[in-house]
């Protein structure tokens, strides 16, 4: 097409085709949606005719054509039918063979179908024969053999018959399914009563297990693209279930042949990944030198179970020992796990099983996949060590937050230091040089190989300099050194290679130890010169109003940075570094700032954690790069949006919140400075991927849209998100990164966010000074206190209440005789939220903040009885009925709400007063007396009673959730969608009664009167002819169902089934309101559709 292809030409041949269809071509178009910097004329009807269509485009935004003045575009476009993207693998060839146009790849893996398999396990038996492992002298390091040994013996591969089947099929599917077609074969053959009933009960088990396994499986897959970036794993991982390999290459090219044995490229493969060219001297370290208690502690029995609590389902290492088998030991065999980690602990002797990855190789993004370096390794590891590791990685963690070793600026893999903050800073510095009138410089740099060049031994003697000595440091030297692994590639396995340098990809303990190796770059800058670090991505820059200034700091900021990296062993590549001007101002000329000699390249943006920053159209930008990534993802989401074992309408909402408008919410900090006609593209988005989740069709109202997907309007969640953003910092006080060391202000708010948060809580009717943080002092230990929730007779809700309170003062008279005895409640009503607290001597009532909930109310109020009922002679009883309080506090984390750390940092000052504390749950209502007091005293509060000011973050967040919710039905009620249609109830209200996709789609589109009907088509040029030919009145769905006398005849029988009066039903709007009321009514509609010709 020389001259651009023109759509309206070829469009209805282009839909003419049976699929599946293959489409390639030089187009001639340009436009963003392909990673173009401009459009063509004819471009945007193309991008809209192929949003709207069932093909979706391959291409990334590597360019295949190279004009003769060197620039290059993307002008070959390749596109597919949606229903096989999945299997489709598409790239561009980095030789054009003297040609303009690059080769593009296409790989198609329908002739490369393997049979699906199934593991069998026997968990009895193998957490049985477990069991007798641990609790024989088992020596340390035999003991995962023999586990392996255990599991290997007890799981059978099951290879199905060829077939394709869903994603989510398993074994007890697979059984069941051969039980139903067995008896009922034999019932026909023998006509037996008895056999047709066993058919009959195996197919209702098989129904009810494949219920259970897609409603697992794609809770599962919604969870997965929590992360947005794992998306598009997502859909391979939906469509390659039974093949493992059609991303892979069958050739590699080395040396300039090409390898097709797979045992030879597998060794290619290790080689590459184990490169050992560069040799690292050893330094002399003293572990133990200022040794720190808290991080060489005897393991506990509590860190054991967070640790695997928190271990993901993931594929295990050589060892074949999963996360599952942790999950599933007793108590018994706990308690024998945390002695040997206590072991390995004390004796520094690190397992070599847990010193061994297994490494497969997979393919970078539209990469050529006959080169090697095309490839990144995914480590697989033993789930042994990720335990243990995730213990260790608690303790540093702690430790580094508490201690504040780390600097602000440095940002990742670390409580309260997330991305958001880290571009934000960026984002402060700018606005603030806007408004001096500074010149702004931004330096980007690269880290070449980032975590495989790390320098152990520097690394170690970092972790010594920050604290982390001892033993524990001793493990984490044994643990990074002498490292083993293996590739699997093609079905095999290479030889074993040694690693003698960088962290081991896949460990849990990896990224937090990168955070310490960069913990002290900020010595490498000149004075007036900023940074933020997120992992491996390094942001440098400075604003002065000298230019001169700024380049004589960034270039001698650039030399210590090269002898530091020269130092620790780190290299950086210039030429993918970047260097911008940020400023408003015009720079009088270019300056040449140079690394290791080599002049840093220009660019007009500069990337940051995926935000390209820019000297204009800052928020244009940012939002151009955003709309071109969802507009892939939501060409992408058709592949999966209509198979029949596809996803339900509720999963697809879940997965456009997650992984399309969740594109928006990463730098919400940032987005939420857009202008109007910004947010109003952002919301177009997020309707254009709704209406692919619900099945709806483009002319749906937008209004109607949200609120039968009972979704927040995305401008109104971005700023909410903002919102929560910044209350969160507030909460996390002084260990907030907004402060430095010294807890002084690192971070300065932008004046518009300062007045944003200043009229948020104007509303809330309080001030910043009452938000519950952190305590000064954070509590990683959750046995610092006594808390009983289950171990007492009492405590049994079963029991009847005059029985529970007998067994409570036997056991008060047992167990706590010369204990002093506070109890506490809660109240909330439309009135009030209020808390009490009562003991022999005194009792106190207190009206709080109506925004915090029952949670809140509760644990404020044992803080407050701790305060005011304690004395000091005695030990304390604390009696509460909130269990869920209670709970939080034994399973304390930094991810716990600000209040349960408020709480354990008051137990913790009434332990200095070496008192003992107990904390008790009672049933509630029980007939308990102290129980009954404090609920009585807390149902009494009167305006009179004196208010607690205190306000819980999450309590905030959990509100502005509910108001912006609401708006979007606030917003249906006043317009006139509601008139006619009635109010809609959401589709995630609906789909417990629906049975599939196709009935999702169906209610969707009748409650929103989007059924195609002739009326419907005609009102939108697509139908000649509105009107019925029988009754001679517009032919739209009310007629159709309720007036149109074709279907008298199954209307009256529909109206007998659902017990419904026929003059009460003059309308749609009330027909629906009664028909969708419960799940008999809506099956019943659903089943009378097909006599309507609707279904």
């Amino acid at each position: 097409a020389p001259q651009g292809l023109n759509i309206e030409n070829v469009k209805y041949f282009f839909d003419s085709f049976s699929i599946p269809v293959f489409i390639f071509g030089d187009f001639n178009l340009h436009h963003p949606f392909w990673g173009s910097n401009r459009s063509s004329p004819l471009s945007n009807d193309f991008v809209e005719w192929l949003q709207n269509s069932s093909f979706i485009l391959l291409n990334s935004s590597n360019p295949t054509y190279a004009a003769y003045t060197g620039s290059a575009s993307l002008l070959d476009l390749s596109i597919c039918s949606a229903s096989i993207s999945h299997a489709v693998d598409c790239y561009v060839s980095e030789s054009n063979f003297e040609s303009d146009h690059y080769p593009v790849i296409i790989t198609w893996s329908i002739l490369d179908h393997t049979p699906k398999k199934i593991k069998s396990i026997d968990w009895n038996r193998i957490m049985g024969n477990s069991a007798t492992v641990l609790n024989t002298n088992t020596r340390l390091h035999a003991l995962t053999s023999k586990i392996s040994e255990v599991i290997r013996n007890n799981t059978k591969i099951i290879t199905l018959p060829a077939k394709n089947y869903p994603p989510w099929w398993n074994l007890s599917c697979h059984n069941f399914q051969k039980l139903k077609i067995f008896f009922r074969k034999r019932a026909l053959r023998l006509i037996s009563e008895s056999d047709w009933m066993k058919h009959k009960k195996y197919a209702a088990k098989l129904r009810f297990h494949i219920k259970k396994a897609s409603r697992n499986y794609w809770d599962k897959i919604c969870n997965i693209t929590k992360n947005p970036r794992m998306f598009y794993s997502m859909l391979n991982r939906i469509y390659n279930h039974t093949n493992q390999e059609i991303n892979t290459a069958n050739l590699i090219l080395h040396n300039n042949h090409y390898i097709s044995n797979p045992v030879q490229q597998s060794n290619l493969f290790a080689d590459f990944f184990s490169d050992n060219s560069m040799k690292h001297e050893p330094i002399p370290l003293d572990y133990c030198g200022d040794c720190n208690s808290n991080l060489n502690i005897p393991i506990h029995l509590q860190e054991v179970r967070q640790a695997i609590q928190k271990t993901r389902n993931s594929t295990p290492g050589a060892d074949g020992i999963t996360a599952n088998w942790f999950k599933r030991l007793s108590n018994t065999d706990l308690i024998c796990i945390t002695s040997f980690f206590q072991e390995v602990f004390t004796t520094s002797y690190i397992p070599e099983e847990w010193k061994h990855s297994i490494i497969v190789p997979i393919p970078k993004p539209n990469k050529d996949k006959t080169k090697i370096n095309s490839y990144r390794p995914i480590a697989l590891t033993s789930v042994f060590s990720k335990v243990f590791e995730r213990i260790l990685i608690q303790r540093i963690t702690h430790h580094l937050l508490t201690e504040k070793k780390i600097p602000p600026s440095v940002n990742g893999f670390l409580p309260l230091r997330d991305n958001q903050l880290a571009v934000y800073k960026i984002q402060t510095a700018i606005s603030e040089a806007h408004s001096h009138r500074k010149y702004f410089i931004g330096i980007s740099l690269d880290i070449k190989s980032a975590y495989d060049t790390v320098y152990i031994d520097g690394l170690i003697f970092k972790c010594l300099q920050l604290g982390i000595t001892g033993n524990i440091t001793k493990i984490l030297h044994n643990f990074l050194q002498n490292r083993t692994l293996q590739v699997r590639w093609r079905n095999s396995l290479s030889g074993t290679k040694p690693v003698q340098k960088g962290l081991p990809q896949g460990s849990v303990v990896s990224p937090i130890l990168f955070v310490c190796f960069l913990a002290d770059f900020s010595e490498t800058l000149e004075v007036g010169v900023e940074y933020s670090i997120f992992a491996d991505d390094i942001f440098i820059f400075c604003a002065h109003t000298s230019l001169d200034h700024i380049s004589k700091k960034l270039q001698n900021t650039m030399e210590n940075v090269y002898r530091w990296c020269n130092y620790w062993k780190l290299n950086i590549s210039p030429e993918k570094c970047s260097i911008a001007d940020l400023s408003k101002k015009k720079l009088p000329s270019i300056p040449r700032i140079t690394y290791a000699g080599f002049p840093l390249p220009w660019k007009q943006t500069i990337k940051y954690l995926g935000i390209n920053f820019s000297k204009t159209n800052q928020n244009g930008i940012i939002l151009k790069n955003i709309r071109s990534k969802a507009l892939r993802k939501i060409n992408a989401l058709k592949s999966i949006a209509y198979k029949n074992y596809g996803p339900r309408t509720k999963d697809l909402i879940n997965i456009v919140n997650n992984s399309i408008c969740s594109l928006f919410y990463y730098s919400c900090s940032i987005t939420n400075k857009f202008s109007e006609t910004q947010y109003k593209a952002c919301n177009t988005i997020q309707t254009m991927a709704l209406r692919v989740a619900l099945g709806l069709p483009k002319w749906t109202p937008n209004i109607v849209l949200m609120k039968i997907a009972g979704q927040e309007v995305l401008s109104e969640k971005i700023k909410r998100l903002a919102a929560q953003f910044f209350i969160r910092q507030l909460a996390s006080g002084v260990h907030s990164p907004i402060y430095d060391q010294n807890c002084n202000p690192s971070i300065k708010l932008i004046k518009r966010d300062e007045v944003m948060l200043a009229n948020l809580f104007t509303e809330l009717d309080t001030s910043t000074d009452h938000i519950i943080t952190f305590p000064d002092t954070l509590i990683s230990r959750s046995n610092f206190c006594e808390i009983f929730l289950s171990e007492f007779s009492f405590q049994n809700k079963a029991h009847p209440s005059f029985l529970i309170k007998d067994l409570f003062e036997e056991v008060v008279y047992k167990e706590f005789q010369d204990y002093h005895i506070i109890a506490t409640d809660a109240s909330k009503s439309h009135s009030f939220t209020s808390i009490a607290g009562i003991s022999n001597l005194q009792s106190f009532v207190y009206r709080i903040h109506p925004t915090n909930s029952i949670f809140t109310a509760e644990a404020l109020a044992i803080c407050q009885a701790l305060d005011e009922l304690s004395v000091t002679d005695k030990n304390l009883l604390l009696l509460t009925d909130s269990y869920s309080v209670l709970q939080a506090l034994k399973c304390l984390t930094i991810k716990s709400p600000k209040v349960i750390h408020r709480l354990a940092g008051k137990i913790l000052v009434r332990k200095n007063f070496h008192q003992k504390i107990s904390l008790v749950w009672t049933p509630g209502h029980s007939l308990i007396h102290w129980n009954e007091k404090a609920d009585l005293l807390a149902k009494t509060v009167t305006e009179s009673h004196p208010l607690l000011e205190w306000i819980a973050y999450e309590d905030i967040i959990s509100r502005y959730q509910t108001i912006s919710l609401q708006k979007t039905n606030l917003s249906f009620q006043h317009s006139k969608y509601q008139e006619s249609i009635g109010d809609i109830p959401a589709m995630f209200t609906l789909t417990p009664w629906l049975k599939n996709r196709r009935e999702d789609i169906i209610i969707a589109r009748l409650l929103t009167r989007m059924i195609i009907t002739p009326a419907l088509l005609h009102r939108f040029g697509l139908h000649n002819y509105p009107r019925c030919q029988i009754c001679n009145r517009d032919n739209n769905i009310e007629h159709i169902i309720l007036f149109c006398s074709k279907y008298s005849n199954h209307r009256s029988i529909l109206y007998a089934k659902l017990n419904f009066d026929p003059h009460l039903c003059s309308s749609l709007k009330a027909f629906f309101q009664n028909a969708v009321s419960d799940k008999r009514h809506l099956r019943i509609l659903l089943q009378s559709l097909k006599s309507f010709d609707i279904y």
